[in-house]
């Protein structure tokens, strides 16, 4: 069920939901709140050495290798409970989980280990050793924070949705493609992002630069402003560059379709998580084909959506690979 990931990578975007449904932890947006090394794996930041064997060894053992910390919820875990860690996390991360709102936090972590017990019970079932793992974890969330399991479960049904709107809109409002220049010899790997509350776009490209990634960054406050920015550095880009990212501006799905596209992805996903069986997960495959079926601008939402559901769960990242 898990892949050891590296936290550069994870740009989640989360925001709270209703003061009825505890928001589930979006743990793209913990590790986003961390001093990560580009191509840092989670096992080797600094402040996961700082904890003792003990809680090592039991949140580590969550998933995967039962002998590393190398997932965002273990992370998470790990660095909240960890009593010679917690009081080192930066003040984005304390935002997320506070080390003085117990109850919070745990229900932010349970609902986190909830929906992993979920998923293994629809993708893996037989895997009974791994479902002992995630329960006996909940069971210790539960009696860290004093809540029950049938809060916990109500709570995912109403805030599940919330985590989904999430994702959604991160990968809808990006587009990932190459600038590449013949003639100058050079490849950019690049994602234009646009932030879904204000409009502002930001450029991130990779320049390779002696055997490794230097990663740059163009921000503005809109599309043509990131385009004049982009026009004052023309030793990295020529018109063919400015032309090219327009173009791609433009293919951004939740800018080239209207916002019902959008609601439609978080419903079949939202259907699956509170109902996961073989017509919910059906839905999801056939809305991944609706849009595909929708010339380039489908192909990247579809794109876009297959995105989103491997950043739930890897498992569905089969969906529109075959």
């Amino acid at each position: 069920m898990k892949k050891i990931i590296t936290a550069v990578l994870l740009l989640c975007v989360c925001s709270a939901v209703s003061i009825h449904a505890q928001a589930l932890l979006n743990t793209g947006r913990y590790l986003a709140a961390f001093s990560f090394k580009f191509d840092e794996n989670i096992s080797n930041n600094e402040l996961v050495s700082l904890a003792d064997n003990e809680n090592y060894q039991r949140f580590a053992g969550l998933d995967g290798r039962d002998d590393l910390i190398d997932t965002g919820l273990e992370f998470a875990l790990l660095t909240y409970y960890t009593p010679t860690v917690i009081g080192k996390r930066p003040p984005a991360a304390n935002l997320l989980l506070p080390a003085n709102n117990a109850r919070n936090a745990g229900f932010s972590l349970g609902l986190a280990v909830y929906k992993g017990i979920v998923e293994l019970r629809y993708f893996e079932p037989e895997n009974t050793a791994a479902l002992e793992r995630y329960e006996e974890m909940l069971e210790f969330i539960q009696g860290k924070s004093n809540i029950t399991r049938a809060q916990i479960e109500n709570s995912f049904r109403a805030g599940i949705r919330g985590l989904i709107s999430d994702v959604i809109d991160e990968e809808f409002n990006k587009v990932s493609f190459s600038l590449s220049n013949p003639a100058a010899r050079r490849t950019y790997f690049s994602t234009l992002i646009r932030n879904p509350r204000n409009g502002r776009y930001t450029l991130n490209y990779e320049v390779p630069s002696a055997g490794f990634a230097d990663v740059k960054t163009i921000s503005a406050a809109a599309r043509e402003t990131l385009i004049n920015e982009l026009r004052r550095k023309p030793a990295e880009f020529d018109q063919s560059d400015i032309e090219a990212v327009r173009a791609q501006a433009a293919l951004i799905p939740a800018v080239a379709f209207p916002a019902a596209v959008r609601d439609g992805a978080v419903n079949v996903i939202t259907a699956f998580y509170l109902n996961p069986g073989a017509e919910t997960y059906k839905a999801l495959t056939e809305k991944w084909q609706e849009l595909f079926d929708q010339k380039e601008p489908g192909q990247v939402a579809a794109s876009a959506f297959s995105r989103a559901l491997v950043v739930l769960n890897e498992e569905m990242g089969d969906i529109g690979q075959s």
